[in-house]
């Protein structure tokens, strides 16, 4: 469980992003704030799957807020491969 100020500091910063992109869902928002923070090794991508679990949202959720970010050009999203539905985002040079 994230400690207080963790949570205070993300609130703060989901806030912040809401009132700067106002038309980003706040679902989208909190999932572009999460990759951002996520540090992922490698080529910095996150899965959705993953990322459904981190947040504790159904993985419709994800892939709906995901899509969201794909046409606002926030992220690029990859199938992660075989018969998965989850995909790999990763954030765009421009975010």
């Amino acid at each position: 469980m994230p400690d207080r100020p963790a949570l205070t500091d993300l609130q703060r910063q989901w806030e912040a992003l809401q009132i700067e992109h106002p038309q980003l869902d706040p679902v989208a928002a909190l999932v572009l704030l999460a990759l951002r923070q996520s540090g992922a090794p490698g080529d910095g991508s996150v899965s959705t799957a993953l990322m459904s679990r981190r947040l504790g949202l159904e993985h419709a959720l994800i892939r709906r807020a995901a899509a969201e970010l794909e046409t606002g050009g926030w992220v690029s999203a990859q199938p992660v491969g075989g018969a998965s539905p989850a995909l790999r985002l990763i954030l765009t040079p421009t975010c």
